[in-house]
């Protein structure tokens, strides 16, 4: 590698560390950022893939989410108990699309959670999606969602069913518990990309993240030859 080459890399590597830390000090204040488990390449290549990098603070409950967001939601959380989320006390970086609308309308959550876990994908959970809307609206200036509603295919709701959410034009959430085999005209999900590494080394950089429509191993935790 060239000289110029490796300063350029650099200086990118620079404004990306700078862009991502002022995003989350806008959403989130000043608080402990973990390191991005995703290369600069990955990054770099985002607004490409129509996609979004979204950072999730461990332990933050979902009503606590609500209130740093200024989201209003129609569910009471301190009575809430049938909601369950995964991965409470890691903080997160995940990739998301970047669109609008969920994708997968009129597919049931059965045949979305497919789909994902064929491509070493993953679905939301209610704390995602929280920080998701609120990526989406940093970038965007409007929260997603406004029209459909999706499904929360990584969380569950009771024993067997699921979440399903979405935003009004005002930003207050609505929530219901639907079955995994239910299907609607308006209703779709969302996958996110969990980086294919815990950390950034000579020896885990090249590994492939997970991508939307290219089923593979690449992103999956484990597998077998």
């Amino acid at each position: 590698m060239s000289l110029a080459v490796l300063l350029k890399s650099n200086e990118n590597q620079k404004i990306n560390s700078v862009r991502l830390l002022d995003y989350v000090k806008s959403l989130y204040g000043d608080i402990p950022v973990s390191p991005c488990p995703f290369t600069e390449a990955e990054i770099d290549e985002l607004s490409n893939t129509n996609e979004l990098l979204v950072y999730l603070p461990a332990r933050l409950t979902m009503q606590e989410l609500c209130n740093i967001f200024g989201i209003s939601a129609n569910v009471n959380f301190e009575h809430e108990t049938m909601i369950r989320n995964s991965m409470v006390s890691e903080d997160q970086w995940f990739i998301v699309s970047a669109s609008k609308a969920p994708e997968l309308i009129d597919k049931t959550g059965l045949f979305a959670k497919r789909v994902y876990e064929d491509e070493g994908l993953h679905g939301m959970d209610f704390r995602r999606y929280l920080a998701f809307a609120a990526t989406f609206k940093y970038h965007f200036g409007e929260f997603p969602d406004q029209t459909y509603w999706c499904f929360l295919l990584s969380g569950s709701y009771d024993r067997s069913g699921v979440s399903v959410v979405g935003l009004d034009s005002k930003g207050v959430l609505s929530h219901h518990g639907w079955m995994r085999n239910f299907k609607a005209k308006f209703c779709g999900s969302r996958y996110i990309v969990i980086a294919p590494r815990i950390e950034i080394l000579p020896s885990t950089k090249s590994l492939q993240r997970a991508r939307r429509g290219k089923p593979g191993a690449s992103g999956k935790e484990a597998g077998m030859e």
